[in-house]
């Protein structure tokens, strides 16, 4: 009985794990839709858990902001390399099609 009771104990220490990670990034979500990445931790001395907590939490702001600013400027710069490359094939192609290309899309 001892390793089914093992078993039964790591499982719910995961779920619990799953759980707590879940909440963590929904509280990290909201508070970065209601405050923003200007978000500052309130610490208090008297009160060093919540303190630790609101600082786990800014410090999930930060890392989330880091990744928008991260993906926003990824995919800027994937939008202007895929504009080049359409340029880059229009500028192949014979002159009636580019015409073509010109008179549908860029009225």
């Amino acid at each position: 009985m001892g390793p089914a009771m093992n078993s039964l104990f790591v499982g719910f220490v995961k779920l619990l794990m799953v759980v707590g990670a879940g909440l963590y990034v929904g509280l990290v979500l909201m508070i970065y839709r209601t405050d923003g990445p200007r978000y500052r931790p309130r610490l208090a001395l008297g009160d060093p858990g919540r303190s630790a907590w609101r600082l786990l939490v800014w410090m999930g702001v930060k890392a989330l902001t880091a990744t928008i600013r991260g993906a926003s400027t990824l995919f800027n710069m994937l939008s202007e390399a895929s504009a080049e490359v359409g340029e880059w094939f229009l500028r192949r192609r014979d002159p009636e099609v580019q015409d073509a290309f010109r008179s549908r899309f860029m009225v």
